[in-house]
């Protein structure tokens, strides 16, 4: 009896299956693929396919491409830099200072003489700024860039208001306590700041470093010297050794304050000043911590 196989329509409509035979052209037990489709040397699975490779390529390239313009970018802008560091076109030649009143336009560019001579655009101008604030007269500063070769300098000076008499060291000092000038205590006050109102009982060394008792009596002595009508004069020495007993001295009279309100007092003082001179001679002292009272001694 004789037996025929057929095979089925679906059988012979498929391609004929590749089968991978492990051998010599195999690597880590994958056939080898040529690219034709053929044995013999090994391919990665991505690029098997001439459209995946395509893919791939392209992905690749989108991701290169920014990295390169980003580099040739950065070699282009630090070229540039380069050359207009080096070009004398930019060299700083003039430097202009505004708002100095007291202190020599000649002493402030000497602090920035290491600098003449450099690109505008190397200045550093954070340690610039810190190099002027090292003088003690300079309470602000402001520094801008004028290209191509100018640097613009706005000072804000310190303004004395009191000149600290102590122990041994007298200083003149502005409205934030900052000791602007020392000198040895025992002679004169220098001619200009010789119509300043005087402190006593504070050292200008503990304000210096912001001692809280040091601050707290410069604070009150501001504060008695602003409460003061413009009829009061600045003439005036103020002793705040002791808070609880602030005093003010005028011609050479003490008043006694005690303690705030400050203008109450002030007013009060000036309302009977002219009958005290009339009818008091030789007064040393008025006393004005009492409410409504005036006690001449």
């Amino acid at each position: 009896m004789i037996y025929r196989y057929h095979r089925s329509r679906r059988e012979l409509s498929r391609p004929p299956s590749r089968r991978r035979e492990a051998g010599p052209a195999s690597k880590g037990g994958r056939a080898l693929i040529r690219a034709d489709g053929g044995r013999g040397s090994w391919i990665p699975r991505g690029f098997r396919s001439p459209a995946r490779a395509s893919r791939w390529a392209k992905g690749f390239l989108y991701i290169l491409t920014p990295a390169v313009a980003l580099t040739l970018a950065a070699w282009g802008v630090n070229a540039v830099m380069q050359a207009m560091t080096h070009s004398r076109f930019f060299e700083l030649q003039e430097i202009r200072t505004l708002g100095l009143e007291r202190l020599d336009e000649a002493d402030v560019l000497e602090r920035l003489r290491p600098s003449s001579g450099r690109a505008l655009f190397d200045l550093d101008l954070v340690s610039l700024k810190g190099t002027l604030l090292t003088e003690p007269w300079i309470k602000e500063v402001n520094l801008r860039r004028e290209y191509p070769n100018a640097l613009s300098i706005q000072v804000t000076e310190r303004h004395p208001v009191a000149v600290l008499a102590g122990r041994q060291v007298e200083a003149i000092v502005d409205e934030t306590g900052a000791v602007i000038e020392a000198w040895p205590n025992g002679g004169e006050i220098p001619g200009p700041w010789s119509s300043l109102p005087v402190i006593h009982g504070i050292e200008a060394a503990s304000l210096r470093d912001r001692d809280p008792a040091a601050v707290k009596r410069f604070s009150t002595a501001l504060a008695i010297l602003r409460a003061a009508p413009a009829a009061a004069g600045r003439d005036l020495d103020l002793d705040v050794a002791r808070m609880d007993d602030l005093r003010v001295q005028r011609h050479g009279v003490w008043l006694r304050f005690g303690s705030e309100p400050f203008e109450e007092k002030w007013e009060r003082f000036l309302s009977v000043e002219g009958e005290i001179e009339r009818r008091h001679e030789g007064v040393q002292e008025v006393d004005l911590r009492f409410p409504e009272q005036v006690i001449v001694r």
